[in-house]
């Protein structure tokens, strides 16, 4: 790793470095024995304080993956690498009912569950919501505060309630992947 390097995986000297090390391994380890026992990641996943992570069946989450503080997840999620999620985003479920008449919605019975699947090179601004299930494309960009209700393309900004396209990423297009 570059010691010079910016982000949440930039290095510090070897005490601090070990602590974090041990604190994000803590953390790790707290979503698989508190959430589900199908809980898959890749080197160097950060989770910060607050992290509630409570997916129904599955949890893949990919390498270099920082996710901030207060993160909410209730349904299946499947997270590419590269991927940055911002304080207080929530992944959660389109799972209550209310159209049958004569059925208050505590009574409904519950939709299958959901699953949120995010691309690679992809960040998730602050305090946004995505509902249901959604696929965010491969180098998306989701401004703060958006609710995601659907599928986003890849390579665009997205903003909005709900998020919507609002520009291409990149001006121009990307011959190759950056990573793989």
């Amino acid at each position: 790793m570059n010691p010079t390097a910016e982000g949440p995986f930039r290095t510090y000297s070897w005490p601090l470095e070990r602590l974090r090390k041990i604190v994000r391994y803590l953390r790790l380890y707290r979503v698989k024995v508190l959430g589900t026992r199908n809980f898959l990641h890749g080197k160097a996943v950060s989770l910060a304080r607050g992290a509630d992570i409570r997916a129904p069946h599955f949890i893949e989450i990919g390498s270099f993956v920082s996710i901030g503080k207060n993160f909410t997840c209730e349904v299946d999620v499947r997270i590419g690498n590269h991927v940055l999620v911002s304080s207080n985003v929530s992944f959660i479920g389109n799972d209550h009912p209310f159209g049958a008449p004569g059925t208050t919605v505590y009574e409904s019975t519950r939709r299958d569950d959901s699953l949120v699947d995010i691309g690679s090179d992809v960040l998730i601004g602050f305090g946004s919501i995505v509902v249901g299930t959604s696929r965010i494309g491969d180098g998306c960009i989701v401004g703060a505060g958006s609710v995601v209700v659907g599928d986003l393309p890849p390579y665009t900004v997205c903003a909005g309630v709900p998020a919507r396209p609002l520009k291409p990423r990149h001006s121009t297009p990307l011959t190759d992947r950056p990573f793989p």
